[in-house]
């Protein structure tokens, strides 16, 4: 068996610092600043309108331009006859709404194909908001072929009779390819039939008859391309992948019994070029094949249903179709062995998902994020190029600006084409609707922008083994010849040998003449012009010669000074390996001199974590003797605490009873002075004292007072029966009042007045009830009779705040009505009494409640005696006016 080229292990790369970064960057723009530059290619694509009625926001002026007019003029268009205005972009070339997919391909991306087999890269893809038909374009349907499937026919029908055996080609999963031999290429093949037998891996999911519509889609025949290298070997590989949430995923991948795809990475290879790190290449021999494959790895893309769209892309697409060629040896049978000699160009086809509204759209949860992500990479790839255009339109003086390929995968991904790796080409898709207008203004923004960008033209360097041209096909018609004579019955056919090296010829051979003919003179005549022919032509072939002698001697020189330079070079670096190597001999010498202090530290580190290790078993000893002692304190606590609230019940339920008895008691007696209190207030209120019988005393009549009552503490307006039954307890008339109609009323008309009569430092309430008088006068004393009879008062209120049993303010608000008399004085008879008491929510059974006497006192602003004789003279003497009217009673008191 032959040996094998196989590409060596490679290690992967370690980040390079910003500065080598930079370097190279300005590097590779010095280096693109010297070749040729070519603008993006942007072509515009134009949806038909949906339905007749729908308005269009714009109009294809000519092949190369078109025309948007603005929102507001579409919807005032008919109401307006002036001349409009409108915005015009223009493109390499803009399709027509009526435009087929072939004359799209024939535009946009039969170019590309051609680049593919000369060995160029190329870059498409789709730009356009949701709905516009990037996808149609791109892949097409059962009907209408797009972009890609159109791609693969072309190519396949230009290769066709050039590809070389499956498996000749390997990928090297670092973005390479090596070369197998035939016997290891037959193995290859050998395994992937068993396993397309055995119905494991991708080979399971293949039909023997073609899907219907692979087979549409594969059913025109365009015309091969002349471009093709006739004596090389070709074979095609293609990859699918997606973008979705800024992730890469393999569309091919053979996940097995896992369901769920992988997320890859982009890494950069040796030769500076970005490529998904494992992603599948499936080799693919036959259009059929290929667009089976697509569909399987279609199934997989992530779709999704929206407002907009009913089928929306959520994620971007590529499907990479890689072109693999080597040369053929001398007689253009076998492929060289020799991986260095391999090109590799690669067609990139990019379905870019639509930029979105979510306030269009209506999206939530996973398709909001999904439209999310979406945007922001867009939003890249726009800044990507606007920096690009920056960086080329300034001077080269300044420092350009740094491109954020790495901030989105798409950018990161075909960053190679924009620093000028290959030809770059957008289709901006556009639905015509008003209802985009916004939209398609943003999409025609990058694409006028994206046209500014210029991108360094690609020279391919394909490998010159010197070989004759045209070798294959000599070699081809040779062996037909060699059958032909075979079947001849030839037999010395099977000794010919066919050379197709570097061969020189001068023609063919010289013609036979016979000399002795009457014509020989003429013959001589042709003779010396056929010579001097191939003098003359062979003249030209040594000239030719001494030039590639000349040409190689140089080569030659060449090569000599390098080898000389390279000498000199290894010389230095090899001193430089022997410094090297003595300064790696003394840091070994130090590393083992650390490496002994190391033994020591761990040594003297083990025996101090022992130590802490015995110390800390100590403390964890205390520590249980101390929580030992702590619960042991927590439970005496909670006995004593027990023991303590059993005794503060006992003694405030002791002293609860204790207090309600005491509280009785007081109440009991409370009692007996208010109605003691009473009956002297009316004694006093009395012109005369009653005369009472003997046998009558004071607690018989204390007993009927308390029986009947009196006039002013009647209580919610007493009927006058009832104060005519308190009036009758005494037995000789009162001398010297006025006489007064106790039945005397006011007009109505009038309203009522009231003379409020108060303190002069009442207790504040801050209750939100409040005492409320309409048209109210307030007296804090009563020390002239005009106070009472002037002014129209008709009513009259004695404001008194005490304390109750429970220590709270109690406010009392006795009412009568002013009543005049026939001495030109006033009477005020009491008819209601009114009480505002407030109350706390916390019973507090030690509060104690203030005296009496105390309480009247600050209410009105004074100090009285503790006696009760005191307190019934004063209350006396602050009725005496109210009642009667009469100044001078104050003086009597």
């Amino acid at each position: 068996m032959k040996a094998m080229a196989r590409t060596p292990m490679r290690v992967p790369k370690t980040p390079r610092s910003a500065q080598s970064q930079q370097a190279q960057m300005e590097k590779r723009r010095d280096l693109s600043a010297g070749k040729a530059q070519d603008p993006v290619n942007v072509f515009c694509r134009v949806r038909p309108l949906q339905s007749d009625a729908d308005l269009t926001s714009m109009r294809v002026k000519n092949s190369t331009t078109i025309a948007v007019n603005a929102q507001d003029q579409l919807l005032h268009q008919n109401k307006q006859n002036g001349a409009q205005r409108e915005i015009q972009y223009i493109f390499k070339h803009v399709f027509q709404p009526d435009a087929t997919q072939q004359d799209v391909f024939a535009a946009v991306a039969q170019p590309l194909v051609d680049n593919l087999v000369r060995g160029r890269n190329s870059l498409l893809f789709t730009y356009g908001v949701t709905g516009s038909g990037k996808t149609y374009t791109m892949t097409g349907n059962s009907r209408h072929r797009g972009v890609m499937p159109r791609c693969l026919d072309l190519l396949f029908r230009t290769i066709a009779d050039y590809q070389a055996k499956k498996f000749v080609f390997k990928p090297d999963k670092l973005n390479g390819f090596e070369i197998l031999s035939e016997e290891d290429a037959l193995l290859e093949r050998q395994h992937e039939m068993n396993q397309r037998f055995a119905g494991a891996g991708r080979f399971a999911f293949r039909r023997k008859e073609s899907d219907p519509e692979i087979a549409s889609q594969a059913s025109v025949e365009p015309t091969p391309l002349s471009v093709l290298d006739e004596d090389n070997m070709y074979s095609v590989f293609i990859t699918y992948v997606e973008m979705y949430n800024n992730s890469v995923y393999d569309l091919l991948e053979d996940s097995g019994i896992q369901k769920s795809l992988q997320c890859k990475i982009i890494r950069e290879d040796a030769n500076h070029q970005m490529f998904v790190h494992g992603v599948t290449e499936v080799e693919v021999k036959t259009v059929d094949e290929a667009l089976e494959v697509f569909q399987m790895g279609q199934k997989r893309k992530r779709m999704g249903n929206t407002v907009l769209n009913a089928e929306s892309s959520r994620s971007h697409s590529v499907f990479n179709i890689r072109l693999v060629q080597a040369p053929t040896d001398c007689q253009g049978e076998h492929v060289v062995q020799d991986k260095h000699n391999i090109t590799v160009s690669q067609l990139s086809l990019v379905d870019l998902a639509g930029s979105e509204r979510s306030s269009r759209t209506k999206n939530t949860g996973v398709r909001l994020r999904e439209a999310g992500n979406i945007n922001n990479s867009l939003m890249t790839l726009r800044t990507c190029l606007e920096y690009l255009r920056e960086n080329q339109q300034v001077s080269p003086n300044p420092a350009p600006k740094k491109i954020p390929y790495r901030d989105s995968k798409i950018t990161h991904m075909f960053k190679n084409y924009f620093d000028g790796e290959g030809q770059v080409s957008m289709i901006v898709c556009i639905n015509p609707r008003m209802e985009d207008y916004d939209e398609n203004m943003q999409v025609m923004k990058f694409a006028e922008m994206t046209q500014e960008v210029q991108i360094a033209r690609a020279t391919p360097m394909k490998p010159d083994l010197g070989l004759t041209p045209g070798r294959r096909k000599a070699n081809k018609l040779f062996k037909i010849a060699v059958n032909n004579l075979n079947e001849l019955g030839i037999p010395e056919a099977k000794q010919l040998e066919v050379d197709v090296g570097l061969v020189y010829s001068l023609g063919a051979d010289f013609p036979n003449y016979q000399m002795d003919s009457p014509e020989t003179e003429c013959k001589i005549q042709e003779l010396m012009q056929y010579l001097e022919q191939r003098i003359e032509r062979r003249r030209k072939l040594r000239a030719n010669m001494d030039i590639k002698c000349d040409n190689f001697r140089q080569l030659l020189m060449t090569l000599d000074r390098d080898n000389l330079q390279l000498r000199t070079e290894l010389a230095s670096l090899k001193a430089v390996y022997k410094q090297e190597r003595e300064r790696s001999a003394a840091l070994e010498n130090k590393v083992r001199i650390h490496e002994s202090s190391i033994d020591v530290l761990n040594n003297t580190l083990s025996k101090r974590e022992r130590q802490i290790q015995e110390l800390s078993h100590k403390l964890n000893e205390q520590d249980q003797l101390l929580s030992q002692k702590e619960q042991e304190k927590e439970k005496q606590k909670k006995k004593f605490n027990s023991k303590l609230a059993v005794e503060s019940d006992k003694n405030k339920r002791e002293f609860d009873m204790k207090l309600r008895e005491q509280r009785a008691k007081m109440q009991e007696r409370m009692r007996i002075k208010d109605e003691k209190l009473r009956l002297v207030s009316n004694i006093l209120q009395s012109e005369d004292v009653p005369s009472l019988p003997r046998s009558q005393s004071s607690e018989d009549l204390l007993n009927e007072k308390e029986r009947g009552g009196f006039t002013a503490r009647t209580e919610s307006s007493v009927p006058p029966t009832t104060r005519t039954e308190r009036t009758d307890i005494y037995c000789t008339p009162r001398h010297g009042l006025a006489a007064a109609n106790n039945r005397h009323r006011r007009s109505r008309s009038a309203g009522d007045k009231w003379l409020e009569h108060r303190a002069a430092n009442p207790v504040p309430l801050g209750t939100i009830m409040q005492p409320y008088l309409k048209n109210r006068k307030s007296v804090t004393k009563l020390m002239d009779m005009k106070e009472l009879t002037g002014h129209g008062t008709t009513k009259y209120c004695l404001v008194s705040q005490e304390a109750d049993t429970d220590g709270d303010v109690e406010t009392k608000l006795y009412k009568g009505n002013v009543i005049p008399t026939c001495g030109g004085g006033a009477q005020v008879v009491f008819n209601d009494v009114e009480c505002l008491r407030q109350k706390s929510p916390v019973h507090s059974p030690t509060r104690k409640r203030p005296s009496n006497s105390n309480l009247s006192a600050s209410a009105f602003g004074g100090q009285l005696p503790s006696t009760g004789l005191t307190s019934v003279q004063d209350v006396a003497s602050r009725c005496n006016l109210g009642i009667e009217g009469h100044s001078n009673k104050k003086s009597k008191m």
